[in-house]
């Protein structure tokens, strides 16, 4: 698509990556009648994401109805086992019980933020600028005025700050947060196994931090493991055969033997949610707006359900920057949040010790979990982003 110069929107991105691009695309599907810009500071395309991201069951049914995941080899999770490395507390979660095809499905986030970018290039009412970023903005009555770092300036009735965790958007805004550092750092890799995973994904507690393992095709696994901050400067020093090894050590042999590792990237790993997410003409959403460990792999999904409640609020106003339209938007959202974020922040803190009494808790709170149907059931739609 052509860039064309654009003055006025009704409403500006910022930010073009996985929640963005989805952003970007619904809405402009949604109101033909509006002119939708998305910002993103790549110069070429859509940002890289070495990601490879679990999505919830109605994530995937989500995506795929928008044609998202056409083209794209996405592995279905099937069963999930939950353990405790060392302790009998474990718990396991099977599509088949659940009366659902998959309780997720494995994709790369490089191959589905392409296919979000090219869908967005095919809208007539949609200007993606590549290169450029927000620098500054001034909140007028019935308009946000932008400035971009080439100089041009925006109006628009309403701004989406869709700009990651370190959100310009957040910031100029003013809009605070409550953050909560771990002190751990998350490594993300390719295993390739012997044998392959077969729709299972294991989420792993061991004392050297939660190892998760999610199926892929062609006999891979994508890992998620977490180091505490001393672990993870031995752990940037080990070989491919070392880490291999120690993994092997913590993990065990349940999921197989692990025969190679791609290039690891290390990153902290943080709770962050902002008090708000609206302001004047303005809202924050995905990561901008709340960052979670990736125990449970609940992240972009999150994210993807901001995506779908503001396209459902705006589906029927005449000014998407209304001040109740976005109020309504987030008393929305809210019991999502707290339902995710006491999920995976209560599964990080639970098992991130060997505190007796909390060992023997967690062990006993998994069996329950093993045993009891109707509350496995609960968690499981739960973690698929379904109602209870």
């Amino acid at each position: 698509m052509d860039e064309k110069p654009v003055t006025q929107a009704d409403v500006v991105i910022a930010g073009g990556s996985l929640v963005g691009a989805l952003t970007g695309l619904m809405l402009a599907q949604q109101r033909p009648d509006w002119r939708i810009v998305v910002c993103e500071p790549r110069a070429e395309g859509p940002p890289a994401d070495k990601r490879i991201i679990a999505l919830a069951a109605a994530s995937a049914k989500r995506l795929q109805s928008l044609g998202a995941l056409d083209g794209i080899d996405t592995t279905p999770i099937k069963h999930i086992h939950i353990s405790d490395r060392g302790f009998s507390g474990a718990a396991e979660l099977h599509a088949e019980h659940e009366r659902v095809e998959a309780l997720g499905r494995v994709v790369s986030a490089a191959e589905l933020v392409n296919n979000l970018y090219l869908s967005c290039q095919k809208q007539p009412n949609l200007n993606w600028l590549s290169g450029v970023r927000l620098e500054l903005l001034e909140q007028q009555q019935d308009q946000v005025e932008l400035t971009l770092d080439n100089a041009q300036k925006l109006q628009t009735k309403l701004l989406i700050g869709a700009d990651g965790q370190n959100s310009l958007v957040r910031e100029q805004l003013e809009l605070k947060s409550d953050t909560y550092d771990y002190g751990q750092f998350g490594c993300i890799a390719t295993l390739d196994m012997k044998q392959p995973l077969d729709g299972w994904a294991f989420e792993r507690f061991t004392e050297a931090g939660p190892i998760a393992l999610l199926p892929m095709q062609n006999s891979q696994a994508s890992l998620v493991w977490s180091f505490t901050e001393k672990q993870r400067e031995a752990a940037e020093q080990w070989s491919d055969t070392e880490f291999l090894h120690r993994c092997q050590q913590a993990f065990g042999y349940r999921a197989g033997l692990f025969t190679g590792v791609s290039k690891r990237v290390f990153y902290p790993l943080i709770l962050r949610r902002a008090k708000r997410s609206t302001h004047h003409r303005s809202v924050i959403i995905g990561n901008a707006s709340h960052a979670l460990h990736p125990i449970a792999g609940q992240g972009f999904n999150l994210g993807l359900r901001d995506t779908e409640v503001l396209c459902e609020v705006l589906a029927t106003t005449d000014d998407p920057g209304n001040f109740r339209v976005l109020q309504g938007y987030e008393q929305n959202r809210e019991r999502d949040y707290q339902a995710i974020i006491k999920l995976t922040d209560g599964l990080v803190r639970g098992f991130s010790n060997h505190y007796l009494p909390t060992v023997v808790g967690r062990n006993s709170a998994l069996m329950l979990l093993q045993h009891c149907s109707p509350l496995k059931s609960a968690f499981a739609r739960l973690t698929m982003g379904m109602q209870p």
